[in-house]
């Protein structure tokens, strides 16, 4: 369960999340240890912006070294008992290149998809998933 807000009203953002786009098609990671494809995000490291951990998430993630990137909504996710897990800023990116992985990545490799993966990370239902990063990158079509 999750509220949303404008991006900026919430204070301690410990995670940060992408919807990331290359090319109109959707930008996943296929995460090692997991093996099953990815969201782009990440901690908020200490002394880090939202805006610099998600920068560093994505290049560590990705690869992506020229992109635009915007801030997109704020969110409260609570775990099953009801209290706060902690405080997420959404953005969404568009890329124009890529570089290798860094070494040490997390991830193996990046795909590129027009809806969400069949071996995706987390359970759900996948058409309501795509629709929810379609809602995401409309919101972020008004900057």
């Amino acid at each position: 369960m999750s509220n949303e807000f404008i991006a900026g009203s919430l204070e301690h953002i410990g995670y940060v999340s992408m919807v990331v786009k290359y090319n109109e098609k959707f930008v996943f990671s296929y995460h090692r240890k997991s093996e099953k494809w990815d969201h782009i995000g990440g901690h908020v490291e200490k002394g880090e912006t939202p805006l610099a951990a998600a920068k560093r998430e994505l290049f560590e993630e990705t690869g992506a070294i020229d992109f635009d990137i915007v801030p997109v909504f704020d969110c409260e996710t609570f775990k099953q008992d009801g209290t706060l897990h902690n405080n997420t800023r959404k953005y969404f990116v568009k890329v124009r290149e890529f570089t290798n992985l860094p070494d040490g990545s997390e991830m193996d490799k990046i795909g590129f998809f027009d809806e969400i993966p069949v071996d995706f990370r987390y359970e759900g239902n996948r058409a309501e998933r795509t629709a929810n990063l379609k809602r995401i990158e409309k919101y972020a079509s008004a900057y």
